[in-house]
């Protein structure tokens, strides 16, 4: 918990404690029987696939933790020389409250935002009109919202439960209030919802967004190096492209 918890901080299905699954199961079985029952054009493949995708970003995140646990096991190349502390690993179970959330708001806007059915699976123009709009608008409202985050009404309130974890995991980077979910949630839709209203989303420039933004913040948040110092010297502009745990 934050040191002085606001309101939002508990996710809306704390209450069903490890039956919260059960919150997308409507629109999980209503996609798979739609898509399989169904033929031509009610066969919607990009309502189908955000169960899928649902699972993959659950073992994406396994992943990263596995990896993050193994090394910091290990011992080698440690940023914070210390063990985790079984609080912290209590604090961090309910990892996947965040991607329960960003699923019932993707199964909610498929049925109910003109332009997001039927999705096709690649646009390079959406792809690269949501590249745009996150290195640029998103980015720069992200850095304003992180620094108001660690304003001392917002920070006490919401985000001091992240700083909580000072051996951080990869999972640590979304280990957030409930409201704090829903300001992040609302910054990066921008460049889907941009693609979607200007007609060129597609399932790809969706799925690549929000596993690039795990991608990142899993890494950004482990223990250890992954990518080595050399890589920058050879390659200048990656720092612009990723950022690392130290």
């Amino acid at each position: 918990m934050a040191t002085t918890p606001g309101i939002l901080t508990d996710w809306p299905w704390t209450p069903l404690g490890s039956f919260k699954h059960v919150v997308v199961a409507p629109w999980i079985i209503h996609g798979t029987y739609s898509y399989f029952v169904n033929d031509g054009k009610d066969k919607d493949l990009s309502y189908f696939l955000i169960f899928p995708f649902m699972l993959w970003r659950f073992l994406h995140n396994q992943l990263w933790i596995s990896l993050s646990r193994y090394r910091t096991a290990k011992g080698n190349g440690r940023i914070v020389d210390k063990g985790l502390e079984f609080e912290q690993v209590d604090r961090e179970r309910n990892w996947d409250d965040q991607i329960l959330f960003n699923a019932i708001l993707f199964y909610l806007g498929s049925r109910h935002l003109p332009g997001a059915v039927n999705l096709p699976f690649w646009r390079t123009d959406g792809v690269i009109l949501t590249i745009l709009l996150h290195a640029g608008p998103v980015e720069f409202l992200y850095y304003w919202l992180h620094r108001a985050l660690h304003h001392h009404f917002l920070y006490s309130r919401y985000h001091s439960h992240h700083h909580s974890s000072i051996v951080t995991e990869p999972i640590t980077s979304v280990i957030h209030p409930f409201a704090e979910h829903i300001s992040y949630f609302t910054l990066f839709a921008i460049p889907l919802l941009t693609t979607i209203l200007t007609g060129t989303s597609s399932i790809v420039s969706f799925a690549g967004y929000v596993t690039y933004i795990d991608f990142m913040n899993n890494m950004g948040h482990c223990n250890f190096e992954l990518i080595p110092k050399w890589l920058f010297t050879i390659f200048p502009p990656l720092k612009y492209l990723l950022y690392t745990p130290s």
